[in-house]
């Protein structure tokens, strides 16, 4: 008689933080908006809210990949790529992740409440906006994008909250129409890639098609620009700003190329990958500061 002795691989603290996805905290940058385009750059608490409203949304965000990765498993095991994440490849259990969660979002509120109360309702409002996402919102069409959008919103909110500024009008339209377009890239490459496959794995995408997209991505592209156009030449403390706009044509056309032309859809990936991208990011950053330090 043989018997067959079947080990168990237990989850190590690299599969925990695989499960976090820390690669997506880029995204939470969004957050330092505020801190860029005011006066407060050189004000060191204004630095440390800002800090603490970034590391309180990155331990959020990572609560919610959880979160969909839980909804997702089944789906998951089926994507090319998704089908290697911990949870869906069974490195990590459902209990295990439920737990993580917990402990993400605790932390991400105990934290963002050192700073202001109204910079943990923000968390809760992203919190709960992800919730909806996930149980009903991602299964309707636009919908779907005009959500993650708002989160990206609410990230932009978060930062000038934590220091107490108010933000131009047209920097908020152009987060919303940049994440848009974001978003819609994002579909665009998983209908691409999934294929005929595309539906089984996210219902919404039956809903699209690449005309449509097409068509949303160059209205919204087009938005985006203007909206920060409007931004720069309206802002009369700063007027030249300007000449910052050159920079955020040329990444949101560089973007736009790679996406097109690569494999490459998911955002942070893009952002992380591409180094014309990055130097476009980084000589626009650097610029807006001078501009507004100087």
């Amino acid at each position: 008689m043989i018997d067959t002795i079947i080990t168990i691989q237990k989850p190590s603290l690299k599969d925990y933080i695989k499960l976090m996805r820390p690669k997506q905290y880029i995204k939470n940058l969004f957050v330092v908006a505020a801190l860029i385009f005011s006066n407060k750059i050189l004000d060191l608490n204004s630095v440390f809210n800002t800090v603490i409203a970034f590391i309180s949304f990155c331990l959020i965000s990572s609560a919610v990949y959880v979160l969909n990765d839980i909804v997702d498993i089944e789906k998951d095991k089926l994507h090319p790529k998704k089908c290697k994440r911990p949870l869906a490849s069974g490195v990590i259990n459902k209990s295990n992740a439920i737990i993580l969660l917990t402990i993400l979002v605790v932390a991400s509120i105990s934290i963002s409440l050192t700073v202001k109360t109204s910079l943990a309702f923000i968390l809760i409002i992203y919190l709960f906006n992800n919730l909806l996402y996930s149980f009903k919102i991602k299964n309707i069409v636009l919908l779907d994008v005009f959500s993650i959008a708002f989160g990206f919103i609410l990230r932009v909110c978060a930062g000038s909250i934590a220091i107490g500024v108010t933000l131009s009008n047209w920097i908020i339209l152009c987060t919303f129409f940049l994440s848009l377009y974001l978003g819609l890239g994002k579909r665009k490459k998983e209908i691409s890639t999934l294929k005929d496959n595309a539906g089984e794995h996210r219902k919404i995408l039956k809903e699209y098609n690449d005309e449509i997209i097409n068509q949303m991505m160059t209205v919204v592209l087009s938005s985006t620009i203007v909206c920060y156009a409007l931004y720069s030449t309206s802002n009369k403390s700063n007027p030249n700003m300007i000449f910052t706009t050159i920079f955020v044509v040329y990444g949101i056309l560089r973007y736009n190329y790679v996406i097109t032309t690569s494999d490459e859809g998911n955002p942070t990936d893009v952002v992380l990958k591409d180094t014309s991208l990055q130097i476009s990011v980084l000589v626009w950053a650097l610029s807006c500061l001078l501009i507004i330090i100087f």
